[in-house]
């Protein structure tokens, strides 16, 4: 049963209690797109739910399937490197500005990019973007292509190799 199916049955039944009342919000939230514990608790703290509503309800919704951190992290991963190649770190931090636990959120990236080398992607990506620079000087390029590594969250030290594998050197 989808999340709007059951906040809907809840509403029909009238919800009387605080915590069935937060558990029809967070199912509202939910039907939108999926969300981490921490996220809803924020948004269900900030409608005015007491703590224990909140806990109460958003236990029932993980035990039931809809709430699942480590579910969300591997889909949210998924989505993020169907859009563009991303290093470790910057996976890492996404997910705990999503609301996960870092150690969850580590744990995830970890496993997503067991077999990825995340060596290859810089470089590739490096390549690519250097494809969208024509008519750059070699040192403007360089600072570009590092910088627009290192947002995405690429190490320092694959961020260095990729540069230098993709830019031409200076005859």
């Amino acid at each position: 049963m989808s999340p709007v199916a059951i906040g809907l049955m809840v509403e029909v039944q009238g919800p009387k209690s605080e915590h069935a009342k937060a558990k029809v919000a967070a199912l509202r939230l939910l039907a939108r797109r999926a969300r981490t514990r921490a996220d809803l608790s924020g948004r269900l703290r900030r409608k005015g739910f007491s703590a224990a509503a909140i806990m109460q309800a958003l236990d029932e919704l993980g035990q039931a399937g809809y709430v699942d951190d480590a579910k969300y992290a591997e889909e949210r991963i998924d989505a993020l490197l169907r859009r563009s190649k991303h290093g470790s770190a910057g996976l890492i931090d996404r997910l705990i500005k999503d609301g996960l636990d870092a150690d969850l959120a580590e744990q995830a990236v970890a496993e997503y990019l067991r077999d990825v080398d995340e060596r290859e992607w810089a470089r590739e990506v490096a390549a690519e973007r250097l494809e969208a620079m024509p008519d750059l000087d070699r040192d403007t390029a360089k600072r570009r292509l590092y910088n627009y590594l290192r947002r995405r969250g690429f190490s320092n030290e694959d961020i260095v190799r990729a540069v230098e594998e993709v830019l031409p050197h200076e005859a």
